[in-house]
C-alpha cells in the first residue's frame, strides 16, 4: 500500500512538473532592449538628477559579468533623500503589463551594478511620463526594486515589480521615461556604477522599434562584407 501510494505521488509531481514546463514554453516571448551600454548606443538621455553623473567613465573592475571598458558613474547626493535620475527615452517603452505583475514569470528589468556600497542595498526603478516628470504616484505607472547582494564587484541585477502607486494616472503604454534610485529614503552619499541598462522594448510613437545605430565594429564588418 505504501509503494502505490509514493508511485502515485511521483506520478502526480510529474505531471505537475509537464504541466509547467508547457506552461514557460507556450509563454510569448517578450523583447527587450539594453538602453545604454556606454559605448555609444543608446535609445535614452540623462535629464534631471540631484548627484553627480558622468557617463564616460572606465570600468573600475572588470571582471565575467561586465568586461565593458566604459561604464556610468553616480555619485549619490547626501541632501536628497530620494536622490534620482530622470531618464527620458528616444521613443516609449511597448505595452509593460507583462512586466507589472506579481502572476506567473513576469521578465525582469536589468542592470549591472558595481558598488562597495553595503550589500542589501536597495536600488528601485521607476517606469514612467516624462510630460508628468515621472511625478509619484500620478506620473508613475510601475516600480520595480532590487537589492545588491556583493560588495565591491559587478553583478546583474534583476528588478522585481514591487507595485504600480495608488494613484497612477500612467497607462502601461504610456510610458517614456526610466527613473533610477540608488538606496532611496537615505542620507548616503555613496558611489555606483552601472551598465547595460536592460527592459521593454523602446517603440516610436507609430508603435514601430527604435533601432541603435550600429557599434563601430559592427560598420567595419559590413564594409568588409
Amino acid at each position: 500500500m505504501k509503494t502505490k501510494c509514493t508511485e502515485h505521488s511521483v506520478t502526480r509531481i510529474k505531471k505537475c512538473m509537464a504541466f509547467i514546463s508547457a506552461l514557460l514554453l507556450a509563454a510569448p516571448a517578450v523583447s527587450q532592449t539594453v538602453y545604454d551600454d556606454f559605448e555609444g548606443n543608446k535609445l535614452l538621455h540623462y535629464g534631471t538628477k540631484n548627484g553627480v553623473l558622468d557617463t564616460a567613465v572606465k570600468n573600475p573592475a572588470p571582471n565575467d559579468i561586465n568586461k565593458s571598458p566604459k561604464c556610468a558613474m553616480y555619485v549619490r547626493n547626501r541632501t536628497q533623500k530620494f536622490d534620482n535620475i530622470k531618464m527620458p527615452l528616444n521613443g516609449k517603452l511597448a505595452d509593460v503589463s507583462p512586466y507589472a505583475t506579481y502572476l506567473g514569470v513576469p521578465p525582469k528589468i536589468k542592470m549591472k551594478v558595481y558598488t562597495t556600497a553595503p550589500v542589501g542595498t536597495l536600488i528601485e526603478i521607476l517606469l514612467g511620463d516624462k510630460s508628468k516628470n515621472n511625478t509619484y504616484p500620478g506620473g508613475t505607472n510601475s516600480q520595480y526594486q532590487a537589492h545588491t547582494t556583493v560588495s565591491g564587484a559587478w553583478e546583474e541585477l534583476e528588478f522585481k515589480f514591487a507595485q504600480i502607486p495608488e494613484g497612477s494616472e500612467t497607462p502601461t503604454d504610456g510610458v517614456n521615461q526610466v527613473t533610477l534610485l540608488f538606496n532611496p529614503n537615505s542620507s548616503s552619499s555613496d558611489t555606483y556604477y552601472f551598465d547595460d541598462i536592460t527592459g521593454p522594448a523602446v517603440v516610436s510613437d507609430k508603435q514601430e522599434p527604435v533601432v541603435t545605430p550600429d557599434k563601430p565594429q559592427d560598420k567595419n564588418q559590413k564594409k568588409k562584407n
